[in-house]
This record gives C-alpha cells, structure tokens and sequence, in this order.
C-alpha cells in the first residue's frame, strides 16, 4: 500500500523530493503539498483503491502523511457500503 501512495505522491504532487525518500510520517504539507495537490492526491487515492473517502475523511489531516493516507485506506475498506438509494 505504502508503494503506491508513494507513486501517486510525486504523480499528484510537486513536492522537492521523492516519495521514496520520505517516512511514513513525514508531514506533507511541510514539504510543499497544497490544498489542491492534497485534493488532487486523495481523488487519485480512491481511484487507485477503489474506495470512497466519507466527507468527514476530507480533511487536511487525512493528506498530511503517507501514514495518515494508509491508515484513511485501511478505515474506508472496514467501512461496510452504505446504501444511498431511497426506498421506492
């Protein structure tokens, strides 16, 4: 999981130095991640997961590592399907 976070890090983002070489818990946003590159990182996210981040999970917290976007994964993936149609 951890590599392909880190793929879609210098995919989505323009930060100065390669996913590669950062720790699971080095703050994104110090290292230059924006708020579009953070919506950009996490849509790129779902995509590659094939998951949809509830909205409460759209937060500046949930981008600021590649730990934090691991462990909003791992919790959108526990989380069973709600049903969203309405009864007819």
């Amino acid at each position: 999981m951890f590599a392909t976070i880190q793929r879609l890090i210098d995919r989505e983002t323009k930060l100065a130095i390669p996913a590669a070489n950062l720790t699971p818990r080095a703050n994104l946003y110090n290292l230059g991640l924006t708020s579009f590159d953070a919506i950009r990182l996490l849509v790129a996210v779902e995509r590659a997961f094939n998951i949809e981040f509830q909205r409460e999970m759209l937060n500046r917290e949930s981008a600021a590592s590649i730990e934090t976007i691991a462990k909003a994964v791992q919790a959108m993936r526990q989380t069973p399907a709600v049903e969203t149609r309405k009864a007819a």
